[in-house]
């Protein structure tokens, strides 16, 4: 005899503009959960913003800091919209942690070789010669034996691009319909 299955009805998806008012609402919210609508219409905000900048940035220097400013901004409710949405799908929000932890262990070993080169790659006026002072930073690390950091480096990236892979699809699932221990399912009623 089959067992009596609750009904679910599913609420209709969030539209962009609710979904962005959202996220930097909750800006520093990292429990509970946040449906599939919610998270990418924030995440499609963000790049847009990003784009904006990008360009803004090319005419102007001060729309670069601007848009690096805006950025960091973005960062935290970015992190709690991924981690609410993990959430939603039973994931648990540490993924995000382990990420961002790749990612500065990567930007760190590459700056460790760069830094010394930052003044010639500002002042390098074309890709050749951005080219030549890249590997001329390279070239340096390796008679330095700073095989440490640019190893540490490439295992992170490499860690960090796996992380992005597994945390994509993590974002693309759909909602669980019942309760979760983070929360009543925001999708379905």
């Amino acid at each position: 005899m089959p067992q009596y299955q609750p009904r679910v009805e599913e609420r209709p998806m969030l539209q962009p503009v609710e979904a962005v008012k959202t996220c930097l609402r909750k800006f520093i919210d990292f429990k509970g959960r946040a449906r599939r609508s919610e998270y990418w219409w924030f995440y499609l905000f963000t790049v847009i913003v990003s784009w904006v900048f990008n360009f803004l940035g090319m005419i102007h220097v001060y729309a670069s800091h601007l848009g690096m400013l805006v950025g960091l901004a973005l960062m935290l409710p970015s992190w709690a919209a991924m981690t609410r949405r993990l959430h939603d799908t039973g994931h648990s929000g540490w993924w995000v942690v382990v990420q961002v932890a790749l990612l500065l262990v990567a930007c760190g070993g590459v700056a460790t070789v760069f830094l010394p080169y930052a003044d010639e790659l500002l002042a390098a006026s074309d890709n050749i010669e951005k080219a030549n002072v890249i590997m001329a930073a390279v070239e340096h690390a390796k008679q330095a034996n700073a095989t440490i950091p640019v190893l540490m480096a490439a295992l992170a990236g490499i860690g960090a691009m796996i992380m992005s892979f597994i945390m994509l699809i993590f974002t693309v699932l759909d909602s669980s319909t019942r309760e979760n221990k983070y929360g009543p399912s925001p999708k379905y009623s």
